[in-house]
């Protein structure tokens, strides 16, 4: 009965050490704390306290690290969806100005205009697979987000490399919304011959 005694005081004791550590939130499995932690009680009973602040210690540190990485998910999670609302709206957009310049070429009747025709409406066509590619680019860069933070990274060196990924990635995403700003910008002038093609046809 004694023995039982202790084995549940022994419990007890590591339960409600684990739980001022806060251990459950950052350690899936405690068993091999424990392990040691029953060892040094049983053999060296004098280094248990410093084996306890050192727990206190390391079980800070990756509950800062678990706090940390979960503000960088919050941040990380804004800034995709704002690129996503601005990304859509270039999408619609050009996809408009890109289908009313194909129904104005298919208008074009004489042979010169016909031939000027097919060109701008290739340019316009290469143009829209660089947009499509663009697109395609900004998915691509949302999944490594997505599986950079489905990790479990819990040390302080494993948290600053989340920080570095994280904004290697927003730089990816930054330069990706100026690409697709310069696309745009490239179909205005596309669209800008199309008219002066139209006006010299009236002429």
């Amino acid at each position: 009965e004694e023995t039982i005694s202790d084995n549940e005081d022994e419990e007890f004791q590591f339960s409600n050490l684990m739980d001022r550590l806060g251990a459950k939130k950052v350690l899936d499995d405690e068993s091999d704390v424990k392990q040691l932690w029953l060892q040094l009680r049983k053999d060296e009973p004098r280094l248990l306290s410093n084996f306890e602040e050192f727990l206190v210690r390391i079980f800070s540190q990756l509950q800062e690290a678990d706090n940390e990485k979960h503000k960088l998910e919050y941040t990380l999670k804004k800034k995709i969806a704002a690129y996503d609302e601005e990304i859509q709206h270039l999408y619609e957009e050009m996809e408009q100005q890109i289908k009313k310049e194909k129904e104005q070429f298919l208008l074009k009747d004489t042979e010169r205009f016909r031939s000027y025709s097919q060109e701008l409406e290739y340019k316009l066509l290469s143009k829209e697979q660089e947009l499509e590619q663009l697109v395609q680019k900004q998915k691509r860069l949302e999944q490594q987000c997505t599986e950079l933070l489905s990790g479990k990274d819990k040390t302080k060196v494993e948290n600053t490399k989340l920080k570095l990924t994280n904004q290697e990635l927003l730089r990816d995403l930054e330069r990706t919304s100026h690409e697709l700003s310069l696309a745009q910008q490239q179909l205005q002038v596309l669209q800008e011959e199309a008219s002066s093609l139209h006006e010299e046809k009236e002429m």
